[in-house]
């Protein structure tokens, strides 16, 4: 018996495994491909006059507002993805995950002419810099010039991380949201409606003191919440617009990566190849295979 197969189960098993390893060859080679055409034949967009939708972006990464610090060893970042594993029994390659998780914080994209915000959620990211490690290691405290050691021979821990002034190339959906989001009808409506509500705004065009707003006395609490809105609109719209890059709808790629991404379509060059190598090889052997059994 084999593996609770009879041993004339076992050439099929192998025929059956051989063809699906094939069609696996087959179907990664075409979606790398896909992915390296896409990076290759993609334009380099700027972040001023991108047009709206799937672009290419290459600048230089910066943190978020707020900060951010990786989980482990407390490095400031722009991103990072972490993992923490137990040695399991005596063996020293046999790992089980206890921990791991990574950042959504939205961060910074600027090139020469502007800056765009990115919305990291969903996305495929490969960081250039990354550290795994066995073993106690030393942790800066953040605010301070101290460090202090954690982990444990028994654990191995893993960073990755997209550091602030990394070159970023960025592919994805951009959008450029405007200062003026809404109508100015709409904010005059809106502006009314919360003054109405104020006990002190009311009193103070209530100008015959009866508690309510007549024509008069509500036209002016109209005009002038429509003069406090024109006035804010006009601020803002002297302020630049927004820019946005974040997961397509559809089901194109969305990457982010600090490795040299012709290099990166280098190597989807080559693993495409390598996989399309295999799964020949592996159809073969599995034709062959039935033909025999035929």
């Amino acid at each position: 018996m084999l593996g609770g197969l009879s041993p004339a189960a076992a050439p099929g098993q192998m025929l059956f495994m051989a063809l699906a390893l094939g069609g696996a060859g087959l179907v990664q080679f075409f979606r790398l491909q896909r992915r390296r055409r896409v990076m290759e034949d993609m334009p380099t967009a700027r972040i001023r006059s991108a047009s709206q939708g799937y672009v290419e972006l290459i600048g230089q990464a910066l943190p978020p507002d707020a900060p951010l610090f990786s989980p482990i060893t407390r490095t400031p970042c722009c991103w990072y993805r972490f993992k923490i594993e137990k040695r399991e029994g005596d063996g020293n390659n046999n790992w089980k995950i206890e921990e791991q998780g990574k950042s959504n914080s939205q961060f910074w994209l600027q090139d020469d002419t502007g800056r765009c915000i990115i919305d990291p959620e969903g996305a495929e990211v490969r960081a250039l810099t990354r550290h795994t490690w066995t073993g106690a290691t030393a942790q800066l405290i953040p605010g301070t010039s101290e460090a202090m050691m954690i982990g444990d021979t028994d654990h191995r821990y893993t960073e990755h991380l997209i550091l602030s002034g990394q070159t970023l190339y960025a592919l994805g959906w951009f959008t450029s949201l405007s200062p003026l989001q809404t109508s100015m009808h709409a904010e005059v409506r809106e502006r009314i409606a919360a003054w109405k509500a104020d006990p002190q705004q009311r009193r103070a065009f209530d100008t015959n003191g009866d508690g309510e707003l007549d024509m008069a006395e509500f036209e002016q609490l109209r005009q002038q919440a429509a003069a406090a809105v024109e006035a804010e609109r006009r601020e803002r719209a002297a302020q630049p617009q927004t820019h946005v890059l974040r997961k397509p709808a559809d089901k194109r790629l969305f990457l982010l990566t600090t490795e040299p991404h012709d290099k990166l379509a280098r190597n989807l060059r080559w693993q495409a190849w390598a996989w399309l190598t295999a799964g020949v090889l592996a159809l073969a052997y599995g034709g062959a295979g039935l033909l025999m059994l035929g």
